[in-house]
């Protein structure tokens, strides 16, 4: 009972953080382009949550591949029994236009499936979201005024109390099975599909997609409304169910039917044994701190900020 009712209060709270921007797409005055878009991600990252909220605010549906954690001692480590981690990696590797390391979110869009799209800076992939499918949104009137997003993102907030604000629910979250880190699951690659209707900053929501993301179980986005009324979000649609409705209800088919009880839960003093490591063998520090630096140039493309 105790940790339902933190779970409720923290990611209250977390949304309050983000001053509960992205709970509903923003208007537009056309229906967002026709797209095919899936992303690499995991919930507890603050840059992953950037694009996150952006895709809602732009009403877009994307297919979700969850890559929490294994390690925190080893920044970009992971080893074969990551689901989609490997995946990431050989999009990445096959790419020649990205330099660098494997860095999440990684973003793969194929609605032209001639020449697809991948990309994995968060200020490179909301450029990308906003040129391709941001040019039917409504300009806020001065009687609208501005989106909760263009408050939290404006320049003129000193940088370290954006990145503040966009790291906030992660640490109102502070568990491993928050999104951060990975949870054996029974699933099969094959198993039936699931459509998450859901909003970014929705605290309801939150708490869904931190099991998906730990389980990693793949899943089908669909921004809508958060606005409390009985068909509000989130709701879950797994094939060959009724909707299930609700976060607790989601949250408790989610575990009793993908938690795989013969594997412990994660723990943040999990290690990688080095042989086993095929991704990155970077420090935590280093890469957080990298990270914090490249978000400083700029967090959010201009259009997005009009």
């Amino acid at each position: 009972m105790f940790r339902q009712v933190y779970d409720q209060f923290s990611s209250r709270v977390a949304s309050k953080l983000r001053l509960n921007a992205a709970r509903y797409p923003a208007p537009r005055s056309s229906p967002p382009p026709p797209h095919q878009l899936t992303l690499y991600e995991y919930e507890a990252s603050p840059w992953c949550r950037l694009v996150r909220e952006h895709m809602t605010i732009l009403d877009l549906k994307v297919h979700i591949r969850p890559c929490p954690r294994q390690t925190l001692f080893t920044e970009g480590g992971f080893t074969t029994d990551s689901r989609f981690r490997g995946d990431a990696m050989e999009l990445f590797t096959k790419t020649n236009k990205m330099n660098g390391d494997l860095t999440f979110p990684l973003l793969v869009d194929e609605t032209n499936p001639d020449d697809p799209t991948v990309m994995n800076q968060s200020f490179d992939i909301l450029q990308h979201l906003w040129d391709h499918y941001g040019q039917s949104l409504r300009t806020p009137t001065k009687s609208d005024g501005r989106r909760d997003d263009q408050i939290l993102n404006d320049a003129r907030l000193p940088f370290p109390l954006r990145f503040l604000s966009l790291a906030g629910p992660s640490y109102m979250r502070p568990f491993p099975t928050c999104g951060v880190l990975r949870t054996p699951s029974n699933y099969a690659c094959d198993g039936p599909s699931m459509v998450l209707h859901q909003a970014e900053n929705c605290p309801e929501s939150r708490l869904v997609r931190e099991v998906l993301c730990t389980l990693e179980l793949p899943y089908y986005s669909i921004p809508s409304l958060a606005d409390g009324t009985k068909s509000s979000v989130p709701i879950l649609d797994v094939a060959g169910l009724s909707p299930i409705q609700g976060a607790s209800n989601c949250v408790e088919y989610l575990w009793n039917t993908h938690r795989n009880d013969a594997e412990p839960f994660p723990s943040f003093v999990d290690r990688i044994p080095e042989g086993d490591n095929i991704g990155r063998s970077g420090s935590f520090a280093v890469g957080a701190y990298t990270a914090f630096l490249r978000g400083t140039r700029s967090t959010v493309p201009e259009q997005s900020m009009k």
